[in-house]
């Protein structure tokens, strides 16, 4: 660690005070347990810099007053000494990703190798001081020795990789559980194999044929959804390539498609840094069992790097109205569920059709179908739109108004219900309610839309557009016929 470099490299000087320095470059001796050697002073380009120089130690070492910290990534955390200890014996034995492969620089994707050095930035290096430079590879006297995990990245043809089961295999079970014998019921397509980008593409390509379109998912926000957010379940499979035990040979990353479910499983359990409980609480998890692997995925574009791929995942799950994913370890595998049964689904399938045609914001449509059949608040609506308190009531006044929802009690303590006949008891919609519908669906509305709800000529909407204009109401983009108007600071209008 060197005090007195900039992030661009520049030489800078570390800027201390003298009484400060001595101070500092101790700590190693007097701080750590055991203690370490102590910093020093070394000048460049007529800078003073501060260094400190600490080897790895094959034990935990404590910072007096202040216990064992433990480096993942960016991030410090505080653990307990065993736990660190145990962290540090498994690091011993060299993971599969880092052992020798038996193959030279000649048996890599040319291709592949370039587009991984541009997008890492080393685009105008050589390939063998890439792969140097990512641990993917060592220099021996002149040669260049690969690690598997070059191998497992940029192999031309699946046969050069060391790993008999490194690809992913896909299975369609028809129902809920599978069956073998007379009641045999799973498909198996053909395995996927070769460098881990290509086989990422390819199971991609395949999923996007399995995965339909969820009516249940469109009841809800009235448009096609696929049965489950497309970021989760690639990122379901991306971690489970990037992060499963490659010493183990004899499983390959599976995908299970059920009616009901997605499962992904990845050969080994959870590496020490690791907490499940973590996980199932959407919590980034910053450390991977395959260091150089994650890293060059990331650079690719593959895969979220930091750990913030399962957060996302949980979020986008959420986000859609289904249930988050479930984490799991069976069998020294870990396990990935998602599951396409919305939390608010109706039973009815015309009741959506007849919210569907009425002439109401989208957000007013969702709360009349994903909270029917059940008393709600105002909160609760905010949870499923995303939208403010305020907004909330005034969308929820306008139903109550309008006949599709029943309020008890007032305040905080307004609770709602839906009215299950909309089509004929409800009153006809104002032609602002029209125009605000219109605004809710497309996220802007154009002079068209004002003459159709208000029955006007151009010239009387484009008057009353500019009125609106100059108060604030909206914000125009474009000019003349190819004017569209979006929520200004104070829409609605009142």
């Amino acid at each position: 660690m060197i005090f007195g470099v900039e992030d661009d490299h520049s030489i800078t000087g570390h800027g201390y005070p003298p009484d400060v320095i001595e101070q500092m470059l101790l700590v190693p001796q007097a701080r750590l347990v055991p203690p370490q050697a102590a910093g020093y002073r070394a000048m460049l380009d007529g800078f003073e810099l501060l260094v400190f120089e600490v080897e790895s130690s094959p034990r935990a070492v404590m910072v007096d007053g202040d216990g064992f910290p433990y480096r993942i990534s960016d991030t410090t955390s505080q653990f307990s000494k065993e736990k660190i200890n145990a962290i540090k014996d498994e690091g011993l034995a060299l993971t599969a990703e880092a052992r020798r492969a038996s193959v030279g620089l000649a048996e890599l994707d040319p291709q592949l190798l370039a587009h991984a050095m541009a997008a890492s930035g080393a685009g105008d290096a050589s390939a063998a001081d890439y792969l140097v430079r990512r641990r993917l590879a060592d220099r021996t006297g002149a040669a260049i020795v690969l690690r598997e995990a070059a191998v497992l990245l940029f192999a031309q043809r699946p046969e050069t990789i060391f790993h008999p089961n490194a690809g992913i295999r896909v299975f369609r079970v028809a129902g809920t559980e599978r069956f073998t014998g007379a009641r045999h019921n799973v498909q198996e397509f053909p395995r996927i194999e070769g460098n881990l980008p290509g086989v990422l593409t390819q199971v991609r390509a395949l999923h996007e044929t399995l995965i339909q379109r969820s009516a249940r998912l469109r009841d809800l926000f009235f448009q096609d959804m696929p049965e489950y957010p497309t970021f989760a379940w690639q990122e379901a499979i991306v971690n489970a390539v990037a992060h499963r035990d490659y010493a183990i040979h004899g499983q390959s990353v599976e995908v299970w498609l059920y009616d009901d479910r997605l499962e992904v499983l990845s050969p080994g359990g959870l590496p020490a840094e690791v907490s499940l409980d973590d996980l199932r609480l959407g919590r980034p998890a910053h450390a991977s069992r395959n260091p150089r692997i994650a890293r060059v995925l990331a650079e690719l574009g593959v895969m979220r790097d930091q750990g913030e791929g399962i957060p996302r995942m949980f979020e986008e799950m959420e986000v859609a109205f289904l249930p988050v994913p479930t984490l799991d370890v069976i069998s020294g595998r870990f396990s990935v569920v998602l599951r396409k049964e919305p939390i608010f689904a109706s039973a009815d399938p015309s009741w959506p059709r007849a919210v569907r045609a009425l002439p109401i914001s989208l957000p007013q449509k969702r709360a009349l179908v994903g909270l029917v059949g059940r008393e709600f608040a105002n909160a609760d609506y905010c949870a499923l739109n995303g939208v403010d308190r305020d907004t909330a009531y005034r969308e929820l006044q306008r139903l109550v108004d309008r006949g599709l929802l029943v309020m008890t009690g007032s305040g905080a303590g307004a609770r709602y219900h839906v009215v299950r006949a909309p089509a004929p008891s409800a009153r006809p919609a104002t032609p602002l309610e029209s125009l605000e519908a219109r605004m809710s669906e497309g996220g802007h509305v154009t002079n068209a839309d004002y003459r159709e709800a208000f029955g006007v000529d151009r010239h009387a909407a484009t008057a009353a557009l500019s009125g609106w204009l100059a108060e604030g109401v909206l914000i125009r983009e474009g000019e003349r016929r190819s004017a569209r108007y979006r929520p200004g600071p104070r829409w609605p209008p009142r």
